[in-house]
C-alpha cells in the first residue's frame, strides 16, 4: 500500500479552503485540481510499503506540541505541461520541526524517505496553466486563514474508480 504522513484539517476548513481553490479554477486554461476532501499537508512520503505497524509505532513515538499555522501565498512549482499550484504557510518554522520529527521516527524504523528539504504546502492543483495576464501567485488570501495544528494522521493514498482517495488509517493527538 501507499502511505504517507499528513496534517488533515476538519471539514470546514476543507470547505473554506475550496473557495479559494475555485477562484483559481476560474482562471486555469486546464488543471488537475485536487478534491476538496483530499486537502492536506504531506509531512513525509513513505511510498509502497507493506509495514504499516512500522509505521503506526513512528506516528505514536512523535512528540509535539499543538500549534497555529496561517495560510499566506499562493505559489508554483513550474513544471513542463503545467504548474503545481500551492498555498504557503506564513511561519513554517513548527510545521518544519514536526516534519523533521516524523521523518527521524520514520528512518529510525528502517523507512527510506525522500532526500529533500521539506517545504511546507498544500497542493491545490496539479498540471495547471492559467489564462494569460492572470498571476496566482498575486492572488490575495483574506489574513484569518488559520489552523490550530493537533494532530498528524497515517494515510493511504489509492485509486478507487479512477479517484485519487486519500483514507486516514490512524492519527496521533498531542495536548
Amino acid at each position: 500500500m501507499r502511505l504517507f504522513v499528513a496534517l488533515n484539517f476538519e471539514d470546514a476548513f476543507k470547505l473554506k479552503l475550496s473557495r479559494h481553490m475555485e477562484e483559481l479554477r476560474k482562471n486555469a486554461v486546464k488543471g488537475n485540481f485536487s478534491r476538496v476532501a483530499n486537502l492536506h499537508i504531506t509531512l513525509a512520503f513513505i511510498g509502497e510499503t507493506e509495514r504499516l505497524l512500522y509505521a503506526e509505532e513512528a506516528l505514536k513515538a512523535v512528540e509535539f506540541k499543538p500549534f497555529e499555522i496561517s495560510f499566506d501565498r499562493v505559489g508554483l512549482f513550474k513544471r513542463r505541461g503545467g504548474d503545481i499550484c500551492w498555498l504557503g504557510v506564513r511561519d513554517d518554522t513548527e510545521i518544519k520541526a514536526l516534519a523533521g520529527s516524523v521523518a527521524r521516527e520514520l528512518k529510525a524504523r528502517g523507512f527510506e524517505l525522500e532526500d529533500r528539504e521539506f517545504k511546507a504546502h498544500l497542493t491545490l492543483a496539479r498540471e495547471v496553466v492559467f489564462k494569460g495576464g492572470f498571476e496566482p501567485t498575486k492572488y490575495a488570501l483574506p489574513q484569518n486563514l488559520n489552523y490550530r495544528v493537533d494532530r498528524i494522521s497515517l494515510m493511504k493514498s489509492e485509486r478507487i474508480k479512477g479517484n485519487l482517495t486519500y483514507t486516514e488509517l490512524s492519527s496521533r493527538f498531542f495536548t
